[in-house]
């Protein structure tokens, strides 16, 4: 249950997000993810090698994250202008995702395991700290979406709402462009349902499922396999794992706006393909793997990270504009959902019975890989470039399933 639990409670929030999105607003929302977060932390601080305080830990910071989620996503692209949407939202999403596991695979290769302070406490107090500063940053700089309150009949709180974000803060001629192209985007969006959201929501389902994929436990215990027999107990594999895979994001966010979101989607998609079945090449066949096999193995493993990290930061993108406004967050949860229920069939996956026979990891990655470049001539059809689109021309590009030649 405890390898779970990272997971359930994630897969809980989206589940209830459509409920707490219609009754409570954005700012109340954020500030009870915040003193959820706050909640479990300490539950994780004060409880030494304590199963169920660290259960409980988990459930909470997942349930938190998992409620989060759609509306910061719905809420960056409604905020962010629109020659800025990419790089906000990818980082609204892929940063903190990436830097997790980055500060996660530096505590758990160098921390005393003879400390009276744990890893598990020092994650709750994290989790706290992180937690205070965004109960903060929510009651202190968060702000109503202008989309809703136009929706609403608010047109001057929507005027004051894009006025705060702009330093030094006031009222444009760019604020007034923004309500406009916003009143437009709700007036245009009160028809359109579920038959509307259909063709962006196959889409981000494939996109996401892709990306559950490429960073499942199969992958860590592959790390761990290659890293082990080549470094021994050193940690630097394991940290350059992470170090890797958030600068493919990280420097990826930025690129969003100027290269656009498919270059880096198909780039991505198509090198991380190629290194998994180069990978999966190193462990088809007979013969136990060769010192110099598990090495090139390694670094194949540690490349396609980067490329996997370029590939799905667009994902967050896509996610903010593909869907109409009314359905926008229960669709965004509905792509999360199945992204996490593919990781818990991942981790049905028995590893005691896979020992070091190699060739289910040859067989993971060669169907990883062949999914990936399935992915990249998916793309190349059925993903639209939304560069420099509002948010009504992005759901424009999103109404059909095939994309029209240019």
């Amino acid at each position: 249950m405890f390898k779970f639990a990272g997971l359930l409670g994630p897969l809980l929030g989206p589940c209830s997000v459509d409920f707490f999105s219609r009754w409570f607003p954005y700012k109340t929302l954020m500030e009870f993810c915040s003193l959820i977060t706050i909640t479990g932390g300490i539950v994780m601080a004060v409880n030494r090698m304590d199963l169920n305080a660290l259960l409980a830990g988990r459930y909470m910071n997942g349930l938190a994250n998992g409620l989060a989620i759609a509306p910061t996503l719905a809420m960056a692209g409604e905020l962010s202008v629109f020659y800025k949407r990419g790089t906000t939202t990818s980082a609204a999403e892929q940063w903190p995702t990436t830097i997790g596991i980055f500060v996660q695979i530096v505590c758990s290769h160098s921390w005393d395991v003879q400390s009276d302070f744990t890893e598990e406490q020092f994650q709750g107090v994290l989790s706290g700290v992180l937690g205070s500063i965004a109960l903060l940053l929510a009651f202190l700089l968060s702000i109503e979406s202008p989309v809703d309150l136009l929706e609403q009949g608010n047109e001057q709180g929507a005027v004051q709402a894009l006025s705060r974000l702009q330093r030094p803060r006031a009222v444009t001629a760019e604020t007034y462009d923004q309500v406009r192209d916003h009143r437009t985007y709700v007036e245009h969006h009160r028809s359109m349902g579920w038959r509307h959201a259909l063709p962006a929501l196959v889409r981000l389902s494939v996109l996401r499922a892709l990306y559950a994929l490429s960073l499942s436990v199969m992958v860590a215990f592959t790390l761990a396999w290659t890293s082990t027999e080549v470094y021994g107990d050193s940690s630097g594999p394991y940290v350059l794992f992470g170090f890797l895979r958030l600068m493919g994001s990280f420097t990826t966010s930025f690129a969003l706006d100027s290269l656009g979101r498919k270059i880096p989607l198909l780039l991505g998609l198509v090198i991380s393909g190629c290194l998994a079945c180069g990978l999966a090449s190193r462990f088809a066949g007979s013969h136990p793997l060769t010192f110099s096999g598990n090495r090139m193995a390694l670094w194949l493993l540690l490349i396609y990270q980067l490329f996997a990290g370029i590939a799905f930061a667009p994902s967050s993108s896509y996610l903010s504009e593909a869907f109409p406004r009314r359905i926008k967050r229960p669709c965004i949860a509905i792509t999360y959902i199945l992204e996490i229920i593919v990781q818990l069939l991942l981790r049905q996956m028995d590893f005691a019975a896979i020992g070091s026979d190699s060739s289910y990891v040859a067989l993971y990655f060669f169907i990883l890989g062949g999914l990936l470049l399935a992915g990249f001539l998916f793309s190349v059809w059925y993903m639209p470039e939304t560069k420099d689109t509002t948010l009504l021309q992005a759901q424009f590009k999103f109404q059909e399933f095939v994309i029209p030649p240019a």
